[in-house]
Parts: C-alpha cells; structure tokens; sequence
C-alpha cells in the first residue's frame, strides 16, 4: 500500500508570524508583555561557599524499620481509653 493515500501534517514554516505567538527563542513583544523568555529566566549563581544545612536524601536512607516505628510511636495520638462499663450489681447475693 502506498503512502498516497494518508494525509500529510499541515506544517506552518513560520508559526510565529501566522499565529503572532512570541518566538521561542523569548525576545521581548509588546503584544506579548508578560511573556518570559529565555533571557529572563536565571542568570543568577550560586556562591562557592553555599552549603546545604540538611540532606533529605541522606535521612531518608539512614532510616531503618526500627528507627521509622519508633518515630511512629512518638508521632501516634491515641483517643483516651473509656472505661469499661460497670457490670450491674447481682440481684440476690452470693452464697458462701
């Protein structure tokens, strides 16, 4: 079977100019004030001396079975424990 018969994709070779989307390389429009481009994302740096005060993933697998119940034993909030119902007192008494 030939490939005559399925249709081809429309493709715009300038979909900016058809649908007046800002490009994708993020220049700045004035239809478009809000748009972020690639320009304006980042451009920041992470100094040399920045360190990490925890490591998540560190934690995370130093926890073993025993140490995850214990800090679920510390974590647990039971509701209060009722008291059992008193057993009504016996209509005759007891023989010896």
């Amino acid at each position: 079977m030939s490939d005559a018969s399925k249709p081809k994709p429309f493709i715009l070779p300038n979909r900016q100019h058809v649908t007046k989307e800002p490009d994708p390389g993020g220049r700045w429009s004035a239809q478009f004030p809000e748009m972020i481009g690639y320009s304006s994302q980042g451009g920041g740096k992470v100094p040399a001396d920045f360190g990490w005060n925890t490591n998540p993933k560190q934690w995370q697998e130093e926890l073993t079975p025993q140490t995850l119940a214990e800090r679920f034993e510390e974590l647990r909030i039971l509701p209060p424990k009722k008291d059992a119902p008193a057993l009504p007192a016996p209509a005759t008494p007891a023989k010896p």
